[in-house]
């Protein structure tokens, strides 16, 4: 398992390059998961990239449920839609789409 995680600005985003250079670490190291865990949304571009490759985005958010006991599987139903809570994505619109 590989797991990559990114602490940014809220009013960025995880560009697909990001997502691709986890796929390269992915496949280096033969692992079986990639999770990208990031505290900032991603772009269309890096969810649909991730998602084609098989690679887990989660939002922070996400990621607190799986530290706290919820499967790593059931969150993989929520990818390439994994930008946080409804709280987050509210709070974040409302600062940031200025």
């Amino acid at each position: 398992m590989v797991i990559q995680c990114k602490r940014y600005a809220p009013h960025r985003t995880i560009a697909s390059r990001e997502v691709r250079d986890l796929l390269g670490a992915k496949v280096h190291f033969a692992a079986d998961v990639a999770i990208f865990v990031a505290t900032t949304r991603f772009s269309p571009q890096a969810d649909a990239f991730a998602v084609k490759h098989h690679i887990l985005t989660l939002h922070r958010d996400f990621f607190g449920l799986w530290n706290n006991g919820t499967p790593l599987l059931s969150l993989a139903e929520v990818n390439g839609r994994g930008q946080g809570e409804a709280r987050h994505r509210a709070r974040w619109k409302q600062t940031y789409s200025k």
